[in-house]
């Protein structure tokens, strides 16, 4: 019997873990360790901050899709990892042993890095925090000044500061006082829109563009060296790294994105993990030191892309994190099989950033230079496209493995019953052009008996004929494994693409991205 322990149920542990599950052996376990006892979706928390999203919009307790899928939760944080004897002790007092142990933990923002950020600033890398940013931001918002969106030295995954910046000018906007407030982008980054992804591709060019008309100054290679209540004092390097320029700029309102470290028990794991506490891994996503250590998601120390006057951290999002937790299931099942393991490289960097009505997707493949592709496209679609992809994960995770289907096609019976009872009132009108025609070839005896059913129940054969189909598209889904409906979800906003106005661009998904 194998034992797999995940340390961490959200976007990265709760992925691989039902994937582990499903496909290890019925004699296997699989136990998941969370200091929490739910999931919540990381993207949408932006949107908490903003009042856009309530948290039971994105996030729901957890143990009962695991308890659905046979996975073992234990709710607890991990007091130290001892993977000399494959050991974890947890708060709780339990000690868990493990064949595999993957390390999904999440990380924790190193905001006492920087003298008074903890103390004067917002955050929104935790749900938590952004309700708290939200109870500040309307606090704010009686009266109005100026607003500092930033990201501490270091800082990686650097999509969610512009992103908030943009959200906070479209909200202004509609309360009518984006007049009486400035906005200034404070980032490490050497040009707007370099991500930690480095060749300045399309993105510079846009992102500079959209902050030029929303009115957004921006810092670039800027150093934050102190908040105080009133005032964020930065240092401005130039191109050799030389101290350029100072600014104190005053602030009413201020969100900041702290550099990332290892969360408590993890960072103090000697041999796994770097200064930081980030999980060293190499190609294959498994510790050097430890081969039965794995490690995905933001806790994994990645170098940074490029060497920059003001350190950037690489990035990550959604769709790197889902194609990881691909990549390292693998890997543990082929190390329990005794097969070759597979490279998690190169990677391929891929988001979506609301902007409030509108929104930017951005897409850099592979994610280190030299690349093939480096694009980024804007338009009210990905704002949709966020919206809809949001929707999609949450289901995912929400989704509980479907019992056994019935021998009774229970919508279609439901169907008859209805007609059949009398409850299905006047005969339905023949389906009108509500959608785009699908033209069905009947062999001529179903014809026949559908013509003679729609008769015998007084009903038109073309509505009966759609309710009924209906039906069993339904029922079919209802078949569907976890695979099969990824499957489903990724084909369903193939056609929505398809179905877009000539020269609009589409997005891809491709199980994941935003």
């Amino acid at each position: 019997m194998t034992h797999v322990v995940v340390l961490g149920a959200g976007i990265a542990g709760v992925s691989a873990a039902y994937a582990l599950k499903a496909q290890l052996g019925p004699h296997d376990e699989v136990t998941v360790v969370s200091d929490k006892p739910y999931f919540h979706f990381v993207p949408s928390n932006p949107w908490i901050a903003m009042g856009w999203r309530e948290r039971s919009d994105i996030a729901f307790p957890i143990a009962p899709c695991f308890e659905a899928r046979g996975i073992k939760f234990v709710h607890s944080g991990v007091k130290r990892i001892q993977p000399d004897i494959i050991q974890v002790d947890l708060e709780n007092g339990d000690v868990l042993f493990y064949d595999y142990l993957l390390i999904a933990t999440g990380v924790t923002g190193m905001s006492d890095d920087i003298p008074g950020l903890a103390e004067h600033t917002q955050s929104v890398l935790h749900v938590d925090q952004a309700e708290r940013a939200l109870a500040a931001y309307r606090e704010f918002v009686r009266r109005p000044g100026p607003i500092v969106v930033g990201a501490a030295e270091g800082a990686s995954v650097l999509g969610p500061i512009y992103e908030y910046a943009f959200l906070v000018d479209a909200d202004l906007k509609r309360r009518n006082i984006r007049d009486r407030v400035s906005i200034t982008l404070v980032t490490p980054e050497p040009w707007p829109g370099h991500l930690g992804v480095g060749g300045e591709g399309a993105s510079r060019g846009a992102v500079t563009a959209a902050l030029v008309d929303t009115r957004i100054s921006a810092i670039c290679n800027a150093r934050t060296v102190r908040v105080d209540k009133d005032a964020i004092h930065v240092v401005e390097l130039d191109a050799a790294g030389n101290e350029k320029q100072t600014h104190i700029l005053p602030y009413a309102y201020s969100v900041y994105w702290p550099a990332f470290g290892g969360v408590p028990g993890v960072r103090n794991a000697r041999g796994l993990v770097n200064e930081r506490g980030l999980v060293v891994v190499d190609e294959y996503l498994r510790n050097p030191d430890y081969p039965n250590v794995f490690a995905i998601g933001a806790c994994v120390a990645q170098p940074p892309v490029e060497k920059t006057p003001v350190a950037v951290g690489a990035p990550d999002s959604v769709y790197s994190i889902q194609k990881a937790s691909e990549i390292v299931v693998q890997n543990i099942l082929a190390l329990v099989r005794d097969e070759a393991l597979t490279s998690h490289v190169p990677q391929r960097a891929k988001w979506l950033t609301d902007m409030g009505s509108t929104g930017a997707t951005y897409l850099s493949e592979p994610q280190v230079p030299l690349r093939d592709i480096n694009w980024m496209r804007q338009g009210r679609w990905v704002h949709q496209a966020k919206v809809d992809f949001e929707k999609y994960f949450v289901n995912k995770i929400r989704l509980r493995p479907t019992a056994p289907a019935s021998s009774v096609a229970s919508r279609i019976a439901e169907v008859m019953g209805r007609l059949q009872s009398g409850q299905g009132g006047e005969p339905m009108p023949s389906p009108q052009s509500g959608g785009k025609p699908l033209e069905i070839r009947m062999p001529q005896d179903p014809s026949f008996e559908l013509r003679a059913l729609a008769k015998s129940v007084g009903h038109d054969p073309g509505a009966l004929a759609a309710e009924l189909l209906a039906a069993a598209v339904a029922d079919a889904k209802s078949y569907l494994n976890e695979a099969g409906v990824d499957a489903l979800a990724h084909s369903r906003r193939e056609l929505l693409v398809e179905g877009l106005p000539e020269r609009q661009p589409g997005v891809e998904f491709h199980g994941g991205g935003t």
